[in-house]
């Protein structure tokens, strides 16, 4: 960086210019060298776009192995398969929620991956819910009723909740946005969503609360050098969402409040860079959020300053000590106090003493809970092993009796 001179790797490059295809609905550009494809195939499992990088390259010479060419086919289908999970996640639990009457907000869904105009180009990483603090116990249960692991989470103070084959669900009792005027704005807009009278079940964001939450959550990713090309692509539908127009004076004067009107400009110009739609930035500048991206956060640190003013480089947000932080939340989780104990043990309130009594009874719930969960998990692993397994064994018969197996595959 400091001769001027930029690195980027032509499997980089080349990356982008076959999303630029896809996007446009254009026929992929032909590489003008040979092309590392297992390099490319590391980069698109790193920034998430595994399935728009194998729908462009449909057709192309990639000179992989079978078993790599398969490797490929498998991590898209993966992905393709996981969206429609996640799709019927998010209903069951909204259902959930508003069954039990636990009022929340929907963070994020799969709104991000429905802008896409082919749902298999876009990805889901997980469900973010905000709910109060005193629902989060009751939310704990109804996530281990539906078979969902409690998912140790050092990153943050959200709960995951893990299911197989790799649905994540994430509840906070605060919006986990380093901005402050950001966060104020957004927490107290959730208070006045869920707090409402009557309101009960899981609301989710109006359009231009969304595209803040984003922009909040691109910060923290930028911030902590985790801005990736999925990102990008999310934004670039996220600025076409239909209304959007209609509340944009509003989040404009949050945004500018926030100090974060530079970093939106920077994001709209790597938009029009990589994929020709949005608005053109100061290209210099663009060029060094792009190796930024491409670096995974190693290059151009110094952008921090410029295009995030009134944010330290790498803020004390991300620098505390998460150790510490995860053992004292893991305590508090395990060993609540006596008034929050109090509404699952009522006798708390005559005989304080039983506290310690009534932790243990607490913990061997939990635990009973954990293995049930984990027994039912393998039980179904079992299963669908047995069953390949008897599939396997059925067309072997067949083979040896004649029998083609196409009727077979006509039936899957």
């Amino acid at each position: 960086m400091g001769n001027g001179v930029r690195v980027i790797s032509y499997e980089n490059r080349y990356l982008v210019m076959l999303l630029s295809s896809v996007i446009n609905e254009k026929k992929a550009v032909v590489p003008r060298r040979k092309l590392n494809w297992r390099e490319i195939l590391k980069l698109a499992e790193f920034h998430r776009i595994v399935s728009p990088v194998y729908y462009g390259s449909l057709g192309m010479e990639k000179g992989l192995s079978n078993a790599e060419t398969e490797q490929f086919y498998d991590k898209y289908h993966r992905e393709i398969l996981l969206g429609e999970e996640y799709k019927n996640a998010l209903e069951v639990i909204l259902w959930q929620m508003q069954r039990y009457g636990i009022p929340g907000v929907l963070l994020r869904g799969i709104e991000l991956q429905s802008m896409y105009p082919q749902w298999e180009l876009g990805y889901t990483s997980a469900l973010e819910i905000l709910v109060s603090e005193r629902n989060l116990e009751e939310v704990h249960e109804i996530m281990l009723s539906m078979d969902y692991e409690h998912e140790a989470n050092r990153v943050d103070e959200g709960r995951v909740y893990f299911r197989t084959p790799g649905i994540r669900v994430i509840f906070y009792n605060d919006i986990r946005v380093g901005n402050e005027v950001l966060h104020k704005y957004l927490m107290n807009t959730a208070k006045k969503y869920y707090y409402m009278p009557k309101k009960t079940g899981v609301l989710p964001w109006d359009v231009s609360l969304r595209f803040l939450y984003q922009i909040g959550r691109y910060l923290d990713a930028y911030m902590t050098g985790n801005l990736r090309i999925r990102d990008i692509m999310d934004y670039h539908y996220l600025t076409q969402s239909p209304g959007l127009e209609t509340g944009q004076k509003q989040y404009e004067e949050i945004l500018g409040k926030a100090g974060l009107t530079e970093f939106v400009r920077q994001l709209n110009g790597l938009t029009f860079l990589w994929f020709g739609k949005g608005q053109d930035a100061e290209p210099a500048e663009t060029f060094q959020l792009e190796e930024y991206i491409f670096s995974k956060g190693m290059e151009s640190q110094r952008l921090d300053s410029r295009i995030i003013p009134y944010e330290k480089i790498r803020v004390d947000f991300y620098q505390r000590d998460r150790e510490e932080e995860w053992e004292k939340k893991q305590q508090e989780w395990m060993f609540p106090p006596r008034e929050y104990m109090i509404q699952f043990f009522p006798i708390l309130r005559r005989v304080p003493c039983l506290l310690c009594v009534c932790w243990g009874i607490r913990v061997i719930r939990i635990f009973k809970k954990s293995v049930a969960a984990f027994i039912r998990e393998k039980r179904g692993m079992i299963k669908e092993w047995m069953a390949e397994l008897k599939v396997k064994i059925i067309n072997k018969l067949k083979k040896k009796e004649g029998i083609p197996e196409d009727e077979e595959h006509e039936d899957r």
